[in-house]
């Protein structure tokens, strides 16, 4: 079948389809945004519950874990920020998975220590566990709120 018959015969044809594609475009846009959000609330709630009640204690300074990744470092874009020169910018990062949270060394210069001792690799964290960067020393604690 002729399309241009059927826009010569109905003039606005045309930008009622155009129209209709969209108004479909834009639908199916909202839907993936309703779906991301609520997938988003959903994981936001699980890494809490996950996560509940761990921080980070650096003198008297405690430090909440509740996102599923925290990037320590210099940069001002980091989740635990310390200015000292001698911690690079984005120095380690802390993930939680499978109810464990790990530490790893993202090619920070002076490297990062847990319990003394220099890590190469992704490593387990467990309560009171020391970790050095730079001069710092973090204490891995789970608060009273945590404990079942």
């Amino acid at each position: 079948m002729d399309l241009t018959v059927l826009f010569e015969q109905y003039p606005y044809l045309r930008e009622a389809i155009t129209a209709a594609a969209v108004i479909f475009v834009n639908l199916c846009a909202l839907f993936i945004l309703i779906a991301a959000k609520r997938e988003r609330r959903f994981d936001d709630r699980h890494w809490i519950r996950e996560s509940r009640g761990y921080m980070l204690v650096c003198g008297d300074q405690a430090y909440s874990l509740g996102a599923a990744e925290v990037l320590i470092g210099r940069h001002p874009a980091a989740d635990i920020r310390f200015p000292d020169t001698e911690i690079s910018r984005f120095h380690a990062l802390l993930s939680l998975s499978d109810g464990q949270w790990r530490i790893e060394d993202i090619g920070a210069q002076n490297g990062v220590l847990v319990n003394g001792r220099r890590i190469h690799k992704p490593c387990i964290l467990h309560q009171n566990d020391a970790i050095t960067i730079g001069k710092r020393r973090l204490i891995v604690v789970k608060g009273a709120e945590g404990r079942d």
